[in-house]
């Protein structure tokens, strides 16, 4: 099976430490029978450290494409795609074509391509995979503290389960009403035979107990006195936090806001000035997981990273980006922004009339200033994956789905009190109902569609809003009076469980995968 061959044959393991920034070579899979054995947590944890190091570096070998770096910056361009190709995010510009091609639904014709999206995040997800059932196979010989050992192995199930959980957001509809659809090849130990399909249940069977094992792990490790050494690294409240999402994508409600409730306990939302500090320290007080990339990790000119792609590099920014930010921008999609009320601070993260870098261009309108450097001279910024914000929404949404209405109302308030005081009022007018809009550019009535507009203000650009559009069943069109989306752009319209929100299967995988079928086993085209 060539997409085995390449992750475990082909490419050594990477195992670099975040930490140390030092190289671990390991032989492949194919010169030592499919066994590597680590022999105490020091050892393990630097494979993991490499997983962590991966899941933000540009990185071709990573992603397995033969070009292409510049859109392949870790999980963070992911959620970048996925939010590409909603309605709320605008790429202004065509530039040199970085993700435009995600932005107008033009890359599921080239899954035969390595250099492609489909292969890049098929290949991504299976490495993490792979390289989490390294760790995992050695688990009854790792050596050291049994409380860290712990740490270890729930870590590498998490990731595992992280890895398989996206592979189902990108390459199959969403979970509830589609569980007999066909899934994705599962693999829980090193191996070079190629695995077949099997269905959407058997993947998430396997991500909750991974979740679930990784979860009991990484809380007795933490109650022994464990602790990560790093917000790179996965610990109790990160694997929650997954967990929550999982859960909410399954609509396992009570599942999902206790989870999320766990997750976020010792973080505080943000507030005041840390609003605008550009979301590019994972210091800040509601960061959970996240990856910090320093001076010595980017790139010469700041080419292939996230905020290369979106820091417009005008004002409000305190300082000039150079990158393809300033002349392929980012905004925010004109019909929500103009429901954003006045009083509520994240109005200033878009600004609503930037000019065109070109002086025959047309004057774009909501461009983001979410997201900036945090150091323009080494062209650096920490990437976040995941906010308590996040949580305190999971648990607001699960809590309607649970008819508990008051626990909802409470839990927005919490949000309102540091990002619009006017909340209250807003809450005022909405009818305690579990039902949502299904047009995305209508009206708020009740509590429900209350959240779900909270959530694409407050999560815009971090947390892939193709992915709720999904679950909800929802469809969208960018065409109405007043869009600043462009004219080749605007006339993209997808309907619910339209065949366009699913990436096809790489070709390459049929290639090599003997219980892969391209006639029987691909994704419609």
């Amino acid at each position: 099976m060539k997409k085995i061959i390449t992750l475990f044959a082909v490419a050594a393991l990477l195992v670099l430490s975040s930490c140390e920034k030092e190289y671990l070579d390991t032989v492949p899979t194919d010169s030592v029978s499919g066994k590597l054995i680590f022999n105490n947590t020091e050892s393990a944890m630097v494979a993991l450290n490499g997983i962590y190091r991966a899941l933000y570096l540009p990185n071709s070998t990573w992603f397995g494409t033969t070009g292409n770096v510049q859109q392949n910056f870790g999980i963070v361009s992911h959620n970048m795609v996925a939010d590409l190709m909603g309605e709320d995010y605008v790429q202004a510009e065509q530039g040199n074509g970085w993700f435009y091609f995600d932005y107008r639904y033009d890359v599921r014709s080239r899954y035969a391509s390595a250099s492609w999206r489909c292969y890049g995040l098929w290949n991504f997800y299976y490495k993490i995979i792979t390289n989490a059932n390294y760790v995992l196979a050695s688990r009854e010989t790792i050596g050291g503290d049994p409380n860290k050992i712990k740490s270890v192995v729930g870590q590498a199930l998490a990731l595992r389960a992280y890895a398989y959980y996206y592979l189902t957001l990108f390459f199959q509809h969403t979970y509830k009403g589609n569980e007999s659809a066909p899934g994705v090849p599962l693999y829980t130990e090193p191996t070079l035979i190629g695995a077949p399909r099997g269905t959407l249940k058997d993947v998430y069977d396997q991500i909750t107990a991974d979740l679930t094992e990784a979860t009991t792990l990484l809380k007795a490790a933490k109650d022994a006195g464990v602790a990560r050494a790093h917000k790179s690294q996965i610990d109790y409240n990160v694997a929650k936090a997954i967990q929550a999402k999982v859960f909410l994508t399954m609509e396992n409600w009570s599942g999902a806001a206790t989870a999320a409730a766990e997750a976020r306990q010792g973080y505080a939302l943000l507030s005041d000035a840390a609003l605008y500090s550009g979301f590019n320290d994972i210091k800040l007080s509601s960061v959970l997981w996240g990856g910090e990339v320093i001076a010595t990790e980017a790139i010469s000119g700041g080419w292939g990273t996230f905020f290369c792609h979106v820091d417009p590099g005008s004002t409000p920014a305190v300082q000039t980006a150079n990158g393809y930010g300033v002349t392929s921008r980012k905004c925010l999609d004109s019909w929500l922004y103009n429901q954003i009320p006045s009083s509520d601070k994240r109005l200033q993260w878009w600004n609503v009339a930037v000019a065109s870098p070109s002086s025959s261009g047309p004057n774009k309108s909501h461009a983001q200033f979410k997201y900036k450097y945090k150091n323009i001279s080494d062209y650096t910024g920490d990437y976040i994956y995941l906010r308590a914000e996040e949580m305190l929404l999971i648990e607001a949404e699960a809590r309607v789905r649970l008819a508990q209405y008051p626990a909802a109302r409470t839990l927005l308030l919490e949000l309102g009190a540091v990002r619009d005081p006017n909340m209250a009022t807003r809450l005022s007018n909405r009818t305690d109902a579990a039902t949502y809009n299904s047009d995305t550019h209508g009206a708020f009535v009740t509590i429900m569609d209350e959240i779900l507009f909270q959530r694409r203000i407050e999560l815009w650009g971090e947390a892939g809003r193709l992915f709720d559009i999904k679950r909800l069943g929802l469809g969208f069109t960018r065409d109405y009076a007043g869009t600043n989306h462009s004219q080749l752009i605007k006339t993209i319209s997808t309907a619910p469980k339209s065949k366009e929100f699913v990436l096809p299967i790489p070709q390459q995988e049929f290639d090599g995968n003997e219980n892969m079928d391209i006639e029987t086993d691909q994704n419609p085209l």
